[in-house]
Parts: C-alpha cells; structure tokens; sequence
C-alpha cells in the first residue's frame, strides 16, 4: 500500500536530499544505483523512503528522478524540449469557459478567463525561449549530422505549429471582443492588452528563429557537401587513381595563391634590426597602444638597479626553497602546515623572517599545491601578539600531509 504524503513531506525529502536531487538532475541517464548509493549524503534506508515517495524510480538498477521533478525544473527554469500542446489545450480551455459565460454571466467563468490568458501569454513565451535555446544547442552540440537536421526540421515544424496557436488566440480574443467590452472589467482589458503586445513580439521572435534555422540548415548541407566530396577524394586517392589517372597535382601546383591576401602591409619599411633598439620599442609601443595590442607591451626599458636588490634576491630565494620546504613537511606528521611554518627555523643567510612573511609562504604553498595536500576545510586558530603587542587570534585551514592521510585509510582498510 503506498504511503500517504503530504506537500510538507514532499518538499523536506526534497530539501534533505537537494544534492542528490541535484545529481540526478544533471546526469539523467545511466545512472546505476551503487553510484549513487556510494554518494556521501544518502544511505540504503534513505533512498527507499526517496522510492516509497515516488520522488526517484529504479529499474533494471538504473535511477531516475521523478518525471513530475523534471518537468517542474525544466519549466521553471525554462529549459527542456519543446511542447507547444499545452497552449492548444489552454486555447480549448480559454473557448470553453468564453462559452460558459455566454450562457451565465458569472463570476467564476469570467475568473477562469481571466487565467486561460494569462496561461495562453506565459506559455507562449516560455516555449519560444526554449525553441530558441534547442536551436542553437543542436547546431553546437549534436554530432552526426543527419540527427541534427532531422531535429531543426523538427523545430521548424514546433514553429509553424506555435504561428498557428498565436493566430488562433488572437482570432478569439478579436470575436470576443465585444463580450469582453460588455465585461466592464478593468483587469480583463488589462490583460487581453498585455497579450496582444506579447502575440505581437512573439511573431518577431519566431521570424528570428526562422532564419536561424534556415541558416543553420544550409550551413549543415553545405558541410555534409564538402565532407562527401572530402570522402569520395580520398576514396579516389586510396585506390591510386587522384595520382595515375587525373591531373589533380598538375593543377594543384600551377595554382597561385595569393600570399597577403585581404592583409593590408604597412606602407613605409622599417628594418628589424631597428625595431629591437630602444628607440623601435617605443615606437613599437605607441603602435600597440593604438592597435590594443599587449603583446608589444611585454618588453619594457630597463630601470635603474634598486639599493634593496640583495634583500630581493633573499626573498627570491625563499620562493625557490619552497620546494624543498613542503617535501620536508609531508615527510612529517606532527604538525599541520601553518604550525609547521610558524615553527620551522629557516636558514642563517636568509635573515630574519617575520610573522607576516610566514603567513604569506602559507598562503602560497597553499595555492601551489592544492593537489598535492589534505585540505581538512576547518578552521583552527593561532593566538600571537601584533607590533602594539596586542592579543589577537587568526583563524587558518587545516592542512595536512596528504601521506599522513592516505596511511591512515591504508590502516583503516587493514583493521577491518
């Protein structure tokens, strides 16, 4: 007997179990359930009570999200395949209840008018938004070429079929017009106004898409062409004939292409030896400035050697250093990498290394290498003292030798 639920029960399952909502979402297919079962945030009893709620399907082993979820997503966020039915069943609907009225002029009738309409205009413009979007997914994404013609076919027939629905919601808002005036409804005239706006733009839009798919499609015919031809050439050269029985290099050799052609060569010469002289790169940089070129940028005049230069070449030489440093770390397990460089003694010549300076190689190592370290993703904190010698804490990552951690699962695979 199936479990009687609720919205609220409906809607914490789906809150509880976002990410794996998520997940499925985002890969729809194929998707078995020992992938999913070995996902972090669900467990065995918790996708039964996902099964038991109708919100997942399982068959053959493979998961799926609830069609009802999908289609909830895809309209709210305006993607999906196109269905222009829906905009054929509320015109039914919309002639329906405009008969309904006729015969009682009653509130409820005039109310769900009202809504047809405003479901009639919202529709309307949700499928061509998704029209759109599937063109231009097709032309990028599909790779066979026949399947991606068949679908802008396809589309151009969901076009004609959504030209049609707006002609005919606009026969039946022009012959209910004067019932409409009869209405003295404000709202209502509000509305049929806003959607004889919208039929309008929504014409414009679907011309639009025309000639995208007319463009498209001649594009793909003028690829599947030269790939025809590409693949009867190289029939032709596989069996020897391109070499022995055509004059296919004679020809290719006399012709002659142009070199520059559609390049526009500067008028005045100037020698390269000129151009990497101080005075050509300044010349060189007034045309990069004004072309927007900053690869010419690259290259700068020398300055004048710093006073500072060997305290540079000291912090240099921590930079190069840090190699060595973070082999050093992993080999340890005593300590994370902050308390590790907050105590580590550095060498003599490289002087004395502040706390900021510390700090700064922590971030550093921290950004070279992500890949290489266990980053835990919880703060610890570290209390010292400021130049005004005031108490202050600094919070900071866990980081750990990613060795450390991989002993620790070796360990834990062997214990059990």
């Amino acid at each position: 007997m199936a479990l009687q639920v609720n919205v609220n029960d409906i809607l914490s399952q789906l809150y509880q179990h976002r990410g794996v909502v998520e997940f499925l979402f985002a890969n729809r297919e194929n998707i078995t359930v020992n992938e999913l079962l070995s996902r972090e945030d669900i467990s065995q009893e918790q996708f039964q009570k996902l099964k038991s709620l109708d919100l997942v399907y399982e068959y053959e082993s493979i998961v799926s999200l609830n069609d009802a979820v999908v289609a909830m997503f895809e309209d709210f966020m305006e993607i999906g395949e196109v269905t222009p039915g829906f905009i054929n069943d509320y015109i039914n609907e919309l002639n329906r209840h405009i008969r309904f009225y006729q015969e009682a002029r009653e509130m409820r009738f005039l109310r769900s008018i009202k809504k047809y309409l405003k479901r009639i205009n919202a529709t309307l413009t949700r499928e061509i938004i998704k029209l759109q979007k599937n063109v231009d997914d097709t032309y990028k994404n599909e790779s066979n070429y026949r399947i991606k013609l068949q679908k802008l076919e396809d589309y151009r027939e969901k076009r004609d079929t959504i030209i049609e629905f707006i002609k005919k919601t606009s026969d039946v808002v022009e012959e209910t017009r004067n019932l409409f005036s009869l209405t003295n409804d404000s709202e209502l005239f509000g509305i049929v106004q806003a959607l004889k706006v919208s039929l309008i733009e929504n014409l414009d839009y679907l011309i639009e898409i025309q000639t995208d798919i007319t463009d498209y499609i001649n594009k793909i015919q003028f690829q599947l062409d030269v790939y025809k031809k590409a693949q009867r050439l190289k029939e032709i050269k596989d069996h020897g004939t391109l070499r022995f029985k055509s004059n296919f290099h004679e020809t290719v050799s006399n012709v002659n292409t142009l070199r520059y052609n559609g390049i526009k060569t500067p008028k005045t010469k100037i020698s390269i030896d000129f151009l990497y002289t101080d005075d050509g790169h300044i010349l060189c940089k007034r045309i990069s400035e004004k072309y927007k070129l900053t690869r010419l940028m690259v290259r700068g005049l020398a300055d004048r050697m710093a006073g500072n230069f060997k305290d540079k070449g000291l912090e240099q030489q921590i930079k190069l250093d840090t190699e060595k440093l973070v082999e050093r770390f992993i080999v340890q397990n005593k300590a994370n990498l902050f308390e590790y460089l907050m105590d580590y003694k550095f060498p003599k010549a490289i002087g004395t290394v502040t706390f900021e300076d510390r700090l700064s190689l922590f971030v550093e190592i921290a950004m070279e290498y992500q890949n290489t370290l266990d980053f835990k993703y919880r703060l610890q904190y570290y209390d010292y003292q400021d130049n005004e010698k005031k108490n202050k804490r600094l919070g900071y990552t866990l980081i750990l030798p990613k060795a450390e951690t991989e002993k620790k699962k070796k360990s834990k695979t062997e214990a059990n």
